[in-house]
């Protein structure tokens, strides 16, 4: 449930104030020293328009209310929806209502709104004081009691598109069951051309941190699918041959491709000849085939990089059903990034995974939350960030932190002394190392102000 940002004053008044963005105690500070505070029933955000809901709550319990000035800063125009509202007595387009407008009509019929976001804007906060002599009554009259109970429905799908979620891994089971909670916690509902409603996230980055090691099946994964489906999947990948009446296969398509014949191995090819190359470039999309078939490929670039000595393998799938196929075609392509690398005398680096369209189709939606909640663990086990590590000590009620790169030679010295030093440095880590070094950052400073001695990682 949404916490009310409300500091309640003189709960006789009949005057309230809705802040919008503007921080309530900016406004109520001006009011005291103005000295008018006690003529106001109370002061309260409105950041989003979903929040007009707690607002007409709280005149549903407070009948004294009868007028609301709107006095900040618009930034979201939540300031409109609410005007809206009250002055053409019917929700704004976008304003989701949790109770019917028969319901609602005794406040829209009886509260006074007054639009004073212009002089806001303008810093006339004379205006605002003047408005409150003017409406501010002894005896106002009382509305009849409204019950309205709050209670809301839990979304079904995120209410926008949202793009650009990244796993970062070493563990096929925890990629998995990250990815699964991302699309089913961020993801939008809507129609798929199946026929079916799907759940979609755009853009679902998952990164393996391989670096020389092996990635496993775990034997958690092969309690939801047979190993001989990952083996065949992967040696799927390598045979040219496409069988009679089949559409396409990532084998056709990467070493026998309607246009550009074996692809992968002249992307081996090309890197050998040149390891600096931005060219090695596998297409697995044909135009002539795929733009009207109703069974077209999913993977359709994969993109091979040599640096510092590893081979890195990126795969870009338009589309992804991240409960049924995703395991299989991210174990396809670790397997098939080693190989690659083998064949360079290389080590595998990183491995990638673009998914435009991760998505999970409506009858897995149940399956898919029993996974997630099985394996929650799986959501908070740690896993090395390669961006580096740090060493926090604490100097003069400041904190000196080192930036250390995997090897363990420095990278950069700086010191913190507030939040916003450390917010530039967490947008370049992990989730859960930027979770982390804020934490012992904070735990460090706390010791540092009461003269104690700080050790990281401690307690």
């Amino acid at each position: 449930m949404v916490r009310k940002d409300v500091e309640f004053i003189n709960e006789t008044s009949n005057v309230a104030i809705v802040t919008l963005w503007t921080r309530k105690e900016t406004v109520l500070n001006k009011l005291k020293a103005s000295g008018v505070a006690m003529k106001v029933h109370a002061v309260g955000t409105l950041y989003t328009a979903y929040g007009i809901n707690y607002l007409l709550h709280t005149l549903a319990e407070r009948p004294q209310i009868n007028t609301l000035l709107v006095f900040g800063a618009d930034l979201s125009e939540s300031g409109e929806a609410l005007i809206e509202l009250f002055r053409d007595r019917n929700p704004p387009p976008g304003l989701k209502l949790l109770w019917t407008f028969e319901q609602l009509k005794p406040l829209l019929e009886t509260v006074r709104i007054v639009d004073l976001r212009d002089s806001f804007r303008r810093g006339e906060w004379r205006v605002l004081l003047e408005a409150i002599e003017r409406y501010y009554d002894t005896s106002p009259t009382f509305r009849k009691p409204l019950t309205l109970e709050l209670r809301e429905t839990p979304v079904e799908g995120w209410p926008m598109p949202v793009s650009g979620q990244v796993v970062s891994e070493e563990s096929l089971l925890r990629a998995w069951v990250k990815a699964v909670y991302a699309v089913l916690s961020l993801g939008i509902v809507k129609d798929s051309e199946y026929g079916e409603r799907q759940k979609q996230l755009l853009n679902l980055v998952t990164v393996f941190n391989v670096y020389g090691r092996e990635i496993v099946l775990e034997p958690e994964l092969l309690r939801y699918f047979p190993e001989k489906d990952f083996t065949s999947h992967f040696n799927s990948l390598l045979e040219p041959r496409k069988p009679e009446g089949v559409s396409y296969t990532y084998g056709e398509r990467l070493r026998s491709h309607p246009h550009a014949n074996d692809q992968l191995t002249e992307l081996i090819h090309k890197l050998k000849e040149f390891p600096e190359t931005r060219r090695a470039v596998v297409v697995l999309w044909s135009h002539g085939e795929d733009s009207h078939s109703r069974e077209p490929p999913c993977i359709i670039v994969i993109q091979g990089d040599i640096s510092q000595g590893y081979y890195n393998h990126t795969v870009y799938l338009r589309s992804n059903d991240v409960y049924t196929a995703w395991p299989l075609n991210a174990w396809g392509q670790l397997k098939l990034a080693e190989l690659i690398a083998k064949r360079l005398q290389l080590e595998t680096g990183v491995v990638t995974l673009i998914s435009c369209s991760a998505h999970i189709y409506e009858h897995d939606w149940a399956r898919a939350w029993d996974l997630v909640h099985e394996h929650y663990p799986a959501l908070s086990t740690f896993t090395r960030d390669p961006r580096g590590d740090f060493l926090i000590s604490v100097q003069d009620k400041k904190l000196d932190i080192e930036h250390r790169t995997p090897k363990g030679s420095l990278s950069t010295k700086f010191t913190v002394e507030s939040y916003d030093d450390l917010k530039p440095l967490a947008s370049l880590l992990t989730p859960e190392h930027a979770f982390y070094l804020g934490w012992e950052a904070r735990r460090a400073l706390e010791k540092a102000l009461k003269g104690e001695h700080y050790v990281q990682d401690k307690d």
